[in-house]
């Protein structure tokens, strides 16, 4: 099958962008600007508002479209900014040109996620507050059908089938860490994360997926992974984003021990979590580890993948005193 290529931000795009945005009732294009080197992604500018173009494939599953957007149509209506597709002149979510397909949605303005020590305790705090309501949000989307039109993501079911690919897939160190996790570990995790609440959850949930002003938490982007499962696991994929990258610094790890009770307080602010859930935190941020790590080997992303072993290892390392400072929230 011929892969069809995406359009590019070159001499000579424009026009062929502003075809494609024709098929939408927007106001008249003044600018298009790339925001995304790795990714066809526009900013559209207009004498209005602005909007994002994305490229999403050349065979997007348009069912799963209109599920999401019917899920963040809601998700907007209870007050978080969240890129809602907008329907095209033809009623449609997705328009298609010249073998690709396009979605259009609202520019949301938002500043730089801080990334200043001082401000990770405020921005823990509003970030689990955020997370808390999206939460809230998801929970009360009136469908009882979702298990037909998402998927579940399984993370007790998981971890043993990704410990057991990476130790036979990476190398000898890497491998070790893994192992070693597993023997002190493994059971434990799987237990923990069995049988938790469960429901609608971003899964995607990193500092880079949530919009701020200032330290306040004003919505969510790229929610493409919208799917059933513990709600834990939105709080742990945005905690471990903020670790993974500093294992080696010790005053930042310190740091984040200590900030790490307020992301709870700031959840716990807007709805309980249950005691199982807590106790699972540390569990679920080893999970995630283990499945970025195993997604990474199928693309022999080697840098990717020491990365997560790196902060699994770390993890495991520093178990009690991520379960204490958890304890804490």
């Amino acid at each position: 099958m011929m892969t069809i290529q995406p359009i590019k931000n070159e001499a000579g795009y424009d026009a062929a962008l502003a075809q494609i945005v024709a098929h939408w009732s927007i106001p008249a294009i003044t600018a298009i600007t790339a925001i995304d080197e790795r990714r066809p992604l526009f900013k559209i500018g207009t004498v209005g508002a602005s909007y994002i173009l994305k490229d999403i494939s050349d065979n997007p599953d348009l069912r799963r479209l209109e599920f999401r957007r019917s899920v963040l149509a809601h998700v907007a209506r209870q007050s978080l900014r969240v890129p809602v597709p907008l329907l095209s002149q033809s009623e449609r979510i997705a328009v298609q040109w010249e073998g690709r397909f396009y979605l259009l949605t609202d520019y949301i303005e938002a500043d730089t996620y801080h990334d200043d020590p001082a401000l990770q305790s405020e921005l823990f705090y509003h970030t689990g507050q955020a997370i808390a309501q999206l939460h809230q949000a998801l929970a009360a989307y009136p469908n009882t059908e979702l298990s037909h039109k998402t998927w579940r993501e399984d993370l007790a079911g998981g971890v043993a089938k990704w410990i057991a690919a990476l130790v036979d897939g990476l190398p000898t160190q890497q491998a070790a860490v893994v192992e070693r996790v597993s023997l002190l570990r493994g059971a434990a995790i799987e237990a923990a994360l069995r049988d938790l609440p469960e429901q609608l959850i971003h899964r995607d949930c990193h500092p880079g997926n949530i919009l701020v002003q200032e330290t306040q938490v004003i919505g969510f982007i790229d929610c493409d992974h919208i799917c059933i499962g513990p709600r834990i696991f939105d709080v742990a994929y945005y905690a471990v984003h903020h670790l993974k990258w500093v294992t080696d610094d010790e005053a930042a790890t310190q740091r984040w021990l200590r900030n790490l009770p307020q992301l709870l307080r700031g959840y716990m602010s807007q709805q309980m979590l249950e005691a199982a859930e807590i106790i699972a935190l540390p569990s679920a941020m080893m999970a995630y580890h283990l499945l970025l790590a195993h997604w990474f080997l199928r693309g022999s992303k080697h840098e990717s993948i020491a990365l997560e072993v790196q902060a699994l290892d770390w993890l495991d390392r520093n178990y009690q005193s991520v379960s204490a400072a958890i304890a804490q929230g």
